[in-house]
């Protein structure tokens, strides 16, 4: 069980163990509970996946999870892309900088770690 004893939390087959409780995950480690979500599990669940979020990680999760709630799905990066140049005031900001928070898919990392499903228009 990986970060097990490092971060008080592991893996199960079809879930995750975090502070002596247990939450049930999908295929791809989105919780499938989405009002269990708290930002202490989003961090954990990150950190099991080696990712120490910061302070633009949490901006981030946040915008997303903002966004889905008024909209009912998550933004597209064309969106996060002008959030993020209108958070930072620098409209020569890109997907690359989103990229950086989360190197697989600033979209689909965002709502793993803000307890949000995936994106069902993600490839």
């Amino acid at each position: 069980m990986r970060n097990a004893v490092s971060f008080g939390c592991g893996t199960k087959m079809d879930g995750f163990w975090f502070e002596g409780r247990h939450y049930d995950l999908d295929a791809h480690g989105h919780l499938r509970d989405s009002g269990q979500w708290s930002p202490a599990l989003g961090r954990a669940l990150a950190l099991r996946d080696d990712i120490d979020l910061g302070r633009e990680h949490w901006w981030l999760i946040e915008f997303v999870r903002d966004y889905h709630q008024t909209y009912g799905t998550p933004p597209l990066m064309r969106v996060l892309v002008k959030a993020l140049r209108e958070h930072r005031d620098d409209p020569g900001l890109g997907s690359r900088e989103l990229y950086r928070l989360f190197a697989d898919s600033p979209v689909k990392q965002a709502c793993k770690y803000g307890g949000l499903p995936p994106p069902d228009w993600c490839i």
